[in-house]
């Protein structure tokens, strides 16, 4: 079988680092195209980003879509169907469109729909894992009649990607409930430290934690999961609001979904992105050092 064709809409975190692992593992002739690439402040560091990957930036959605046998969608959870609107009847026949976007199981439905009416075929895919710690082999759910096909097609690059089966929405509610307990841990981190850190306890009091659930750092944690949130808690704000509209959907309260969303938005406020870039900081003071910095400073 021959190398897909492959392009990426959306070129953040995830792509670029699917891309470049991708690249690395064989997989020539990768194209992308973001919307920053319009924006003169941010056009440097998407071109910097793409050579890093291997991949050839595309100048517009249309341009990335003429050529390509398969696409991989990469956007922002409340972009994914317009995103799909667009492209789909714009894929040539036969074509597999993935969406990997952190949306409900009822949007994927929607995007799967604007699909049937069209030559090109749909594959439900939901990322398990952080992508920067596993690049390309990150593990990723797929669903859809389709699934095979695009596992088919990848098998000589070592992604690590599994089958949930031929139903749409599978993978995605997989997705969304695993975010209850991740975001909702990243929630009780924020807070918990953010209160701690008044009477220089957080440490402590996160040790203290260790002991009553051994085997976990959990100051490592914190360190972890609200460095990730200080570059990309609004994504993963709009990933919990995905969260809790789909329990809404099942009659069930989302109580934890929606408090961790909003603890997570809140951490947005600051910018932090634009401070750490897209370099996570290593420990939680420095998010927390930051926020005291603008505080002081009356701008936040």
């Amino acid at each position: 079988m021959a190398a897909p064709a492959l392009g990426f809409i959306g070129f953040g975190e995830a792509a670029s680092a699917i891309a470049k692992g991708l690249s690395g593992a064989g997989l020539d002739g990768i194209k992308a195209f973001d919307v920053s690439i319009a924006d003169d402040g941010r056009r440097t560091a998407l071109e910097a980003k793409a050579r890093g990957a291997g991949v050839t930036l595309a100048p517009s959605l249309p341009d990335l879509l003429a050529d390509r046998d398969m696409v991989i969608s990469a956007v922002t959870a409340d972009s994914a169907l317009s995103v799909a609107e667009t492209a789909a009847p714009r894929l040539a026949e036969g074509s597999l469109y993935v969406d990997i976007n952190s949306v409900s199981p009822e949007t994927k439905r929607c995007i799967a729909d604007v699909f049937s009416q069209t030559g090109a075929k749909f594959v439900e895919a939901a990322v398990m894992a952080a992508v920067p710690k596993f690049g390309h082999q990150v593990p990723i759910l797929l669903a859809g009649p389709q699934a095979g096909a695009f596992m088919e097609a990848m098998a000589p690059f070592a992604m690590d990607l599994e089958d949930a089966g031929p139903d749409y929405g599978v993978a995605a509610a997989t997705k969304m409930f695993r975010s209850i307990m991740v975001k909702g841990l990243e929630g009780l981190l924020w807070e918990c430290v953010l209160a701690a850190d008044r009477y220089g306890a957080a440490e402590k009091v996160l040790n203290s934690v260790e002991k009553g659930y051994p085997g976990i750092d959990w100051n490592g944690l914190a360190s972890y999961l609200i460095g990730r949130t200080a570059i990309h808690g609004e994504r993963r704000a709009h990933e919990m609001d995905e969260v809790a509209a789909t329990l809404r959907a099942m009659d069930i309260d989302p109580f934890m979904a929606e408090a961790a969303g909003k603890r997570i938005r809140w951490a947005g406020r600051f910018d932090l992105k634009a401070v750490f870039g897209d370099q996570a900081p290593e420990h939680y003071e420095e998010v927390l050092a930051r926020i005291r910095a603008i505080k002081k400073s009356g701008s936040g």
